[in-house]
């Protein structure tokens, strides 16, 4: 229960960053770009419930493919992210209060339907509704010297929800 809750603690310290190394969170959303997905598909997503979300994310990569609506607190959206990838922590509803999105994720447009300059209206802290395709996971170094695994997804269309 401890370790479970300096888990918790240190998630939000987690950085990614686009660098050229092959284990970088960029590079390997680079090479999972996925295949792009119809207009009538991001129109017709699903939002989650609770339980959808929690298989998601104990197992992303059986979700690869699925296009649907999440809600998101953007936590890092930065120069070491770069314009078209950002880290936040989703929930299946829009949340009262931004630590009640509690599932870390990676998103990234520009390889979708939508291109990076969709995203430049964004910063950390941003509350948004996305609806993404599932990229599966992807795993990048956190800055206090871990490694962690999170769902990964292509941005198909984003919104203020603040």
């Amino acid at each position: 229960m401890v370790l479970a809750v300096i888990v918790a603690l240190f998630a939000g310290c987690a950085v990614i960053a686009s660098s050229s190394g092959s284990s970088s969170a960029g590079s390997q959303l680079n090479s999972k770009s996925g295949s792009r997905v119809s207009q009538e598909q991001v129109d017709a997503a699903p939002e989650l419930t609770e339980r959808d979300l929690a298989l998601l994310v104990k197992s992303p990569d059986s979700h690869e493919g699925q296009t649907i609506i999440l809600y998101a607190h953007i936590t890092q959206f930065d120069a070491a992210t770069g314009e078209c990838t950002f880290r936040a922590n989703i929930s299946y509803m829009k949340m009262d209060k931004s630590y009640e999105y509690d599932a870390n994720a990676v998103f990234r447009a520009g390889d979708g339907g939508i291109g990076c300059q969709a995203l430049s209206g964004f910063v950390t802290d941003d509350e948004v509704q996305i609806t993404a395709t599932s990229l599966g996971s992807i795993s990048y170094d956190t800055q206090i010297g871990g490694r962690t695994t999170v769902p990964a997804f292509r941005v198909e269309k984003i919104a203020s929800v603040k």
